[in-house]
């Protein structure tokens, strides 16, 4: 066999095992929720629907999930375009641009979420607001930002900036040949990058802990709250809902990611294909 073949080989079969060492604990809470039991355990003894709609009939349980649906897709509008400019400045401004932004725009990376939790609850005690769903709307965009960007960035590194040139060439101007050229090819990375924001959103509990607690919790607060005193068997449920949910949005965005691959790679050709 060829060392290059090997090497693929022995690749993919460490990251099947980090894969799973990673995804099989997450997948321990699915049989539980369906159990038949009145207590938490694994495996279960029989196989039953009633903590599932017991779940989805609770209108606590039903709130909370709501709320965090809706503050996960506010999240994505908003950390989408704000980090889809950052990479964009970052690849294209001058160079002190480049060294301004990207440190501050992956600082949230390096701050133990824990931090910039304790951090807003402070700055909440300072101005003498009170925290709610808002101020947990602008930690899940600051925290998403990071991703958006390093999502973006990757997909504008593999883009050919030479079709923005033929663009301001043809007579579009910077903002028509970012949104008419850019945007389109990249629009795959701009669409997974939205779909990890939301992700972010969904499982993040420590801020929204910080700022709202049990007054109006989202899903993983209430999960938090629910296990804090005692076992309550619809947890199992929320968190097999979350788990799904986070499976999903990742598969969806690494089939994004291929796909803006192959859309640079087409419009690359086609634009070589039309000089002459």
């Amino acid at each position: 066999m060829k060392p290059r073949l090997i090497t693929r080989i022995l690749g993919g079969t460490y990251g099947l095992i980090v894969a799973a060492y990673l995804i099989l604990p997450a997948l321990a809470v699915i049989p539980i929720a369906f159990s038949s039991g009145e207590f938490l355990e694994f495996p279960p003894k029989g196989f039953s629907t009633r903590w599932v709609t017991a779940f989805f009939s609770d209108p606590q349980w039903m709130a909370a999930l709501t709320r965090s649906i809706v503050i996960a897709l506010l999240t994505a509008a908003i950390a989408v375009p704000i980090g889809t400019v950052a990479a964009y400045a970052t690849v294209r401004g001058p160079r002190r641009v480049q060294i301004a932004v990207e440190p501050v725009v992956m600082l949230p990376l390096l701050v133990p979420v824990v931090i910039s939790g304790f951090g807003l609850y402070l700055i909440t005690l300072i101005m003498r607001v009170h925290g709610g769903l808002f101020l947990v709307l602008l930690g899940h965009v600051g925290l998403s930002i990071p991703f958006v960007v390093t999502v973006v960035l990757a997909a504008m590194r593999t883009f050919d900036m030479r079709l923005l040139q033929a663009a301001r060439v043809s007579g579009a101007n910077a903002v028509q040949a970012f949104l008419r050229v850019l945007v389109p090819v990249i629009a795959p990375a701009i669409g997974a990058a939205a779909l990890i924001a939301i992700m972010t959103s969904l499982d993040e509990a420590v801020i929204a802990l910080f700022l709202v607690g049990d007054t109006t919790p989202t899903l993983p607060v209430k999960m938090f709250s629910s296990i804090t005193y005692a076992l309550n068997p619809l947890v199992p449920v929320a968190a097999t809902v979350l788990t799904l949910a986070t499976i999903m949005l990742l598969l969806l965005s690494l089939l994004l990611v291929q796909l803006n691959r192959r859309r640079a790679r087409v419009a690359i050709t086609t634009w070589q294909g039309n000089q002459p």
